[in-house]
């Protein structure tokens, strides 16, 4: 018998969802933690930064593909199993990332530690199906929370282990422990969720997925190294737009898609899935050039020349804005006061505001922590109010399909923004190594223009998800009763 029926529900639940906050932070820790190490990591390894930036895209592309792979795994072999394997494949690409001594091997580590992106869709699962009847309100808010401590603590980390290689690999030696340490707690509290036999991968689906994804992000990668008239770049290009169709047609004709055409045509669905693609996009974006940006020599007019501490004093709002917006989302929601929806709104106004405190405010200590607070702020609330909303809004039997198609649209508008402000700045870069302030204003100005259609896409959501008049089936085969009501 699992130890963790053993314990009275209440308390097993707590347990549960410490390790499952936990395994939450660890991600987090791994994505934005790391993303503020990238200069350090250029440094140590003599790489550009369009090369430095795949130390991120290259991860969120691998979570991409991961997450519904994760998840499938996770239906057919219990979700308590496959999290613990990939705490464990985290583990083991930590202890690598930590001793690699060329870039190659840590890019590598890298992308094999993607996986952890199946971590968030597997902690949703575990407690709406391990705890079943019990709210995911107050949980989900936790769990968003998780998120912002996680990078908390990375980026202190950053300061404990000081500038050059030590602290990216103390980094990954903490994160190696932790994973362990949870890996182990895993198995003696979580609970035991139902298998369902028949479940397939979709081996084609992803494949494109992740071909389609690999090509679009090098051609970026490759305007970033060649400039705007590369011939490789507009191949690359092509045959991404050409691999979209594909896609399309193999997911509509499959049994189990891995992205299901069907459930992304409901409005429910797809306005929550542009708000994540969006503010995924802005989110790390802020992550990785607010560090860019601090580390910067004060001669290029928007440098602060930031030593390791003055790198986390930038950075941390951040994370104290996360865990605050979590813990407040759960609060908002658990007593009444907004909706779910009402504040998925507010959060997606945050992440505008962010780059455009940016693009008005660059070069000063103060527009670097003011922005990065909004998009930590936004994170936080959005986290918990994003999971419920899911939850409600998924036909019967779907929720596990719909939070992993999310993530991956998620991590998809993280790798995306990354590139894309990797290669504008690429294109700008002087001969002294550092990009033209101009280009920061261009990518601030054009995320909060994305980021402002993500407002829209919000306020698209019903505000109740309907009410058909007859049951709606779904790809596999499953009859599924009308979608609940949203506030």
């Amino acid at each position: 018998m699992n130890k963790a029926h053993d314990r009275t529900p209440s308390t097993g639940r707590r347990a549960a969802l410490a390790v499952l906050a936990g395994a939450c932070g660890l991600f987090s820790l791994l994505q934005l933690g790391v993303a503020t190490l990238l200069p350090q990591i250029q440094h140590a390894f003599g790489v550009s930064g369009t090369d430095a930036a795949w130390i991120v895209s290259g991860h969120l592309l691998v979570g991409c593909v991961a997450t519904p792979v994760v998840g499938r795994l996770g239906d057919l072999y219990g979700r308590r199993v496959v999290l613990v394997a990939v705490l464990a494949v985290v583990a083991v690409a930590a202890v690598v990332a930590a001793a690699a001594q060329s870039f190659t091997v840590l890019l590598v580590a890298r992308l094999v530690q993607g996986v952890a992106a199946g971590l968030f869709p597997l902690a949703i699962g575990l407690l709406r199906e391990g705890f079943p009847g019990q709210s995911l309100a107050g949980p989900s808010g936790v769990l968003s929370a998780a998120f912002g401590t996680g990078g908390g603590i990375g980026i202190l980390l950053v300061g404990v282990f000081g500038d050059g290689a030590a602290a990216f690999r103390g980094l990954f030696v903490t994160a190696g422990v932790l994973a362990v340490v949870l890996l182990v707690a895993g198995l003696a509290v979580l609970p035991e969720t139902p298998r369902r036999a028949g479940t397939r991968v979709d081996i084609p689906g992803l494949l494109l997925l992740s071909a389609v994804s690999a090509c679009l992000l090098l051609a970026l990668s490759q305007y970033g190294r060649e400039g705007l008239g590369s011939s490789t770049g507009a191949v690359l290009l092509l045959a991404g737009a050409a691999g979209c169709v594909a896609l399309v047609r193999v997911e509509q004709r499959s049994a189990q898609p891995a992205i299901d055409t069907r459930l992304l045509g409901r409005r429910p669905i797809w306005t929550l899935n542009v708000v994540s693609l969006l503010t995924g996009l802005v989110m790390f974006q802020t992550g990785i050039l607010a560090p860019v940006l601090a580390d910067a020599p004060r001669s290029t007019g928007y440098g602060l020349s930031a030593d390791g501490a003055l790198t986390v004093l930038v950075m941390l709002p951040m994370q104290v804005a996360a865990v605050t917006g979590g813990l407040l989302s759960g609060w908002l929601r658990q007593s009444g006061r907004m909706t779910a929806r009402a504040v998925m709104i507010t959060s997606t106004v945050l992440f505008a505001a962010s780059p455009a405190v940016f693009a008005l405010m660059t070069g000063t200590a103060t527009g670097l922590a003011l922005g990065t607070a909004l998009t930590g702020l936004g994170t936080g609330l959005l986290g918990g109010a994003m999971a419920e909303l899911l939850t409600l809004a998924s036909p019967s039997g779907s929720t596990a399909v719909t939070v992993g198609i999310n993530s991956v649209l998620r991590n998809l508008g993280g790798s995306f923004g990354v590139q894309v402000s990797f290669m504008v700045l690429a294109v700008t870069t002087s001969t002294q190594g550092y990009p033209a302030a101009s280009s920061y204003t261009t990518v601030f100005v054009g995320a909060t223009v994305l980021a402002a259609a993500g407002i829209a896409a919000a306020l698209a959501f019903p505000r109740s998800a309907g009410q058909p008049d007859t049951e709606a089936p779904i790809s596999s085969g499953r009859v599924t009763p009308t979608i609940r009501p949203t506030t």
